[in-house]
């Protein structure tokens, strides 16, 4: 379904800031199904490719360690299990991250404060301004 997706966006053109991002990768870890869909809709929408969603930390963990991408997009809380191990695996590897949570700052490892979050429930507009930021575009 994705691929399709991709090939019916492949004869649009894109506008500057749309370019930008083409083919820039999200690795995304969510486990709430009608977030993780309109997730892959606004990235789609702002040009982005989504990996995922991961649902569970091993699953997220064991994808992370194989695939390749430019930024990951991270639930904090997967049903009830915290997604800090992976954050720390892919701090350690550089890749830039966004932590998606309903969750304020003073709720998380204070390691973790510092890191971009996005309030649950997101703005689409919101959601592509801060990962392109992330990622030092704007």
């Amino acid at each position: 379904m994705r691929a399709q997706a991709s090939d019916a966006n492949r004869g649009r053109d894109l506008d500057p800031a749309m370019s930008t991002v083409a083919g820039k990768r999200v690795f995304v870890v969510e486990d709430e199904v009608l977030l993780a869909i309109s997730l892959e809709d606004d990235l789609r929408e702002a040009g982005f490719f989504m990996l995922g969603p991961y649902t569970t930390l091993a699953s997220a963990l064991q994808a992370a360690r194989s695939e390749e991408f430019d930024l990951a997009l991270l639930d904090v809380n997967l049903h009830g299990q915290a997604v800090f191990p992976l954050a720390d695996e892919l701090i350690a590897r550089n890749v830039p991250i966004v932590l998606l949570t309903g969750y304020g700052a003073g709720d998380l490892p204070e390691r973790f404060r510092v890191l971009p979050r996005l309030q649950k429930p997101y703005e689409p507009s919101l959601l592509t301004r801060q990962l392109r930021r992330t990622m030092g575009m704007g």
